[in-house]
C-alpha cells in the first residue's frame, strides 16, 4: 500500500456497505463526478464492495446493489438483469475510466488494522522491516496479523512509524481488479491516510465516524503521533465525546487540543449533530463530497430492492470465509479499543 497525494484521476472510497466514486481534476470533484452505490453487505465482508468495484469497472451487475433513492445518486441493479446503465453522472466515472485516469482507492478502517510501531533499526531493509511490523501488529490484533499485508508511512528516522495491515487477498484482489481494466494504481491507502492528507486548515487533531467505527487520531508537523479506533454506534456524536474524554484521560498531554475536525462517513442523517458536538469539535466536509450524501437508505427499501445475488458456490465461499475469519474478527474486536501513543511528536 502506498501512502500517495490522489488530487487527480478516479478516487475511489470502499467501505461495507457503501462504495463511492469521485473523478477529480485540479483536487476538485468535476461537476456530476460523484456516484454512491449503496450495498447489502450483512456481514461486513469485503467481497461484496470488491465485486461492486469490479461491476462498476466492467459495466456489469454486482452482487449485493441496491436501487438507490434517485436515480441520480448511485446505479440499480433489477435482478442483475439490468446491470449498472450510464446516467449523467456515471458519464463522468465511464470518462475517467476511458481515458485510463490514475485511481487511488481508500479503504475503510473495518478492514484496516493501524498502530504506531516504536523505531528500531529492522525497519531499515526488507524482509526484517515487515517481520517487526507484523509482531507489532499482532501484539495488539493476535495472530491473525501474521498473514496480512503490512506498510508503513514514512516517518524520519528514529521516529515510530504508523503502521497499517489489510487482508492479504483484498489487497490482491483489488490489484489484480485495475490491472484487468489496465488502470493505473496511484494509491490504495486506508481512510485515515486520505483524511490526513485531504485536512484544510491543519487541525492538531481529526476524527473520522464510519458507519460502525471510530477512529481518532493526533498529528504533528502532517504526521499521525496518536491513534485510537474502536466499534461505535448511530450515536456516534455522542459516543466520540466520550471516547475522547476517555483517551484524554490515559493521555493527559491530549487535554490540551483544542481543535478537532471530525469528519462524519457514517450515513447517518445529521439532524444537528454539530450543535451536540463539544465545543471544540468542528465538522469538515469528506474528499468524497458532502457528508449528506452518504445518508443510508431506509431499511424498509433495502428490504422492498430486488437484489442480484451472488450464485451459491459464492455464497457458500462467502460463509466459509466468514466462519474462517471469526477468530481474527474476534481479535481485531479485542484490539480495536488499544490505544497506541508516541513517546514523543514526530
Amino acid at each position: 500500500m502506498e501512502l500517495l497525494p490522489a488530487r487527480g484521476g478516479l478516487h475511489i472510497y470502499l467501505a461495507p456497505r457503501r462504495l463511492v466514486a469521485v473523478v477529480r481534476r485540479g483536487g476538485r470533484i468535476v461537476e456530476d463526478g460523484a456516484l454512491h452505490i449503496p450495498l447489502v453487505n450483512p456481514g461486513s465482508q469485503w467481497k461484496i464492495p470488491v465485486a461492486a468495484l469490479r461491476g462498476l469497472l466492467g459495466q456489469t451487475a454486482t452482487p449485493g446493489t441496491v436501487p438507490p433513492r434517485s436515480p441520480s445518486r448511485a446505479l440499480a441493479t433489477a435482478g442483475g438483469a439490468e446491470g449498472l446503465s450510464p446516467d449523467s453522472r456515471r458519464g463522468a466515472i465511464d470518462r475517467a475510466v476511458a481515458a485510463r485516469l490514475p485511481v487511488s482507492i481508500s479503504l475503510s478502517g473495518r478492514w484496516c488494522q493501524m498502530v504506531l510501531a516504536p523505531w528500531s533499526d529492522a525497519l531499515m531493509a526488507e524482509p526484517a522491516a515487515s517481520r517487526f511490523l507484523q509482531m507489532q501488529l499482532s501484539a495488539v490484533y493476535g495472530d491473525a496479523a501474521r498473514t496480512w499485508s503490512v506498510s508503513c508511512d514514512d516517518a524520519p528516522y528514529g521516529h515510530p512509524r504508523l503502521a497499517c495491515g489489510i487482508d492479504a487477498d483484498l489487497l490482491e484482489s483489488l490489484q489484480s481488479i485495475l490491472a484487468e481494466h489496465r488502470l493505473r494504481c496511484a494509491a490504495i491507502e486506508p481512510l485515515v491516510g486520505t483524511v490526513c492528507r485531504t485536512l484544510d486548515g491543519k487541525p492538531t487533531a481529526f476524527a473520522v465516524a464510519e458507519q460502525g467505527r471510530l477512529s481518532m487520531a493526533v498529528l504533528s508537523r502532517s504526521r499521525v503521533t496518536a491513534f485510537q479506533t474502536q466499534p461505535c454506534g448511530d450515536n456516534w456524536h455522542n459516543e466520540l465525546a466520550q471516547a475522547w474524554q476517555r483517551w484524554t484521560l490515559r493521555a493527559p498531554e491530549l487535554a490540551a487540543i483544542d481543535d478537532v475536525a471530525v469528519m462524519d462517513l457514517s450515513g447517518v442523517a445529521r439532524h444537528a449533530q454539530a450543535d451536540r458536538l463539544p465545543a471544540h469539535f468542528r465538522l469538515v466536509e469528506p474528499p468524497f463530497g458532502p457528508a449528506a450524501d452518504f445518508s443510508r437508505p431506509n431499511d424498509t427499501a433495502n428490504a422492498a430492492a430486488p437484489l442480484h445475488r451472488a450464485p451459491p458456490a459464492a455464497q457458500a465461499e462467502a460463509k466459509a470465509a466468514t466462519e474462517v475469519g471469526a477468530e481474527a474478527a474476534a481479535a481485531t474486536e479485542a484490539g480495536d479499543s488499544a490505544m497506541v501513543k508516541l513517546g514523543a511528536a514526530a
